[in-house]
């Protein structure tokens, strides 16, 4: 927690060196992409591809799973077998700051940035990124693109309750967080110490004291805290312990599929997050090769590679690989979306909590 705290203060004053610093660099590459945005579509597309085609290479950094990083790149250069893509994988902050400050020495390599809901808002306070309008916006809800063209998501990400079937009947399972403190649960729930999609939800829908309140509620009725949702959802299936107060439901259902003994609840709200949210490069050497990466992540080809994973995608009218994710709102669940502009606002307070109540 200590390193995080560091870290978040390294990354506020490193913003404000850099968002100077990028103001001119941006401008020409947006003023490529304003010419190539009053193309007529198919010109548009040719313009982009013949640009790429001299290009020859792309590359991003990304925070999301690699096997999903991976099967991106994979899938872009398969359409585009003229350009070579590749990618580095970081986790939240510190990708962030490793960006920002390979950018200030002027080492940064890559085309784009892809992270998480808790850093869209300082990347774009930076500038880090150029505005790019992708057409693929519009098969997506408002809240996917950056009113301003900075970030382009792709996912929403959720939170739900599990339960392990062996040891918990259907019948007696959680139905909702009111429930999880029932003294039969005392000892045998489990929660992860950083529980950020989470905690965006309860805070966005309670405000600080309910929310501290019910984590405190939590660690009073025995809540084990682990690090690491993929732990805690292998944990779960093993039957370390019941219930899991908060879990990822796509990871928990592909185990599922390998025999994991597992229900997930969606609780009244179900907490989720913009996921997935990726800017080209302010200097980019390769613009056109970003901007038909971007257009492809949001097209349905893109969306259907990462509803492959079981994740939700942003774009309208395309499912889950599990039935249990599929048409959430249709079935009457309340999904409570927690935009970047949200978390920015939330920050502190889910700071507070992780370290000062989720401890192991």
């Amino acid at each position: 927690m200590a390193f995080d705290k560091f870290m978040a203060c390294a990354l506020t004053a490193l913003v404000f060196v850099y968002a100077t610093i990028s103001l001119a660099e941006s401008a020409s590459i947006e003023a490529l992409y304003n010419e190539i945005d009053k193309l007529p579509p198919q010109q548009r597309q040719k313009r982009l591809e013949d640009g790429a085609r001299r290009e020859g290479k792309f590359k991003f950094y990304g925070i999301s799973a690699a096997a999903l990083l991976d099967a991106y790149t994979r899938g872009f250069m398969k359409k585009y077998p003229f350009i070579k893509a590749e990618f580095w994988r970081g986790s939240g902050n510190k990708l962030v700051f490793r960006t920002l400050t390979e950018h200030r020495t002027g080492q940064l390599d890559t085309d784009a940035v892809l992270v998480g809901t808790e850093n869209v808002m300082t990347l774009k306070r930076s500038g880090i990124w150029v505005r790019y309008h992708s057409p693929e916006s519009e098969n997506f809800g408002k809240d996917y693109t950056d009113k301003d063209g900075y970030w382009h998501a792709d996912s929403l990400g959720v939170s739900a309750i599990g339960y392990n079937t062996r040891l918990v009947k259907r019948e007696e399972a959680p139905k909702g967080y009111s429930d999880l403190f029932d003294s039969k649960w005392k000892g045998n729930l489990s929660i992860d110490m950083e529980p950020e999609r989470a905690l965006m939800g309860w805070l966005t829908a309670w405000g600080e004291q309910k929310t501290i309140a019910f984590v405190e509620g939590l660690m009073k009725n025995g809540a084990v805290v682990r690090r690491g949702h993929t732990l805690q959802a292998q944990l779960l299936c093993a039957g370390e312990f019941k219930i899991a107060a908060e879990i990822y439901p796509d990871a928990i259902l592909r185990m599922k599929q390998g025999g994991c003994p597992t229900e997930i609840v969606f609780p009244n709200p179900t907490p989720a997050h913009i996921s997935g949210a990726i800017g080209v490069y302010t200097n980019t050497p390769h613009p056109h090769a970003a901007a038909l990466f971007i257009d492809f992540m949001k097209s349905a080809e893109g969306a259907k590679i990462l509803a492959s994973t079981g994740r939700l995608s942003g774009r309208k009218g395309v499912k889950s690989l599990y039935e249990e994710l599929s048409n959430l709102e249709e079935r009457g669940i309340h999904v409570l979306i927690v935009t970047p502009e949200q978390s920015e606002k939330i920050a502190k307070p889910m700071e507070k909590i992780m370290k000062e109540i989720l401890v192991p």
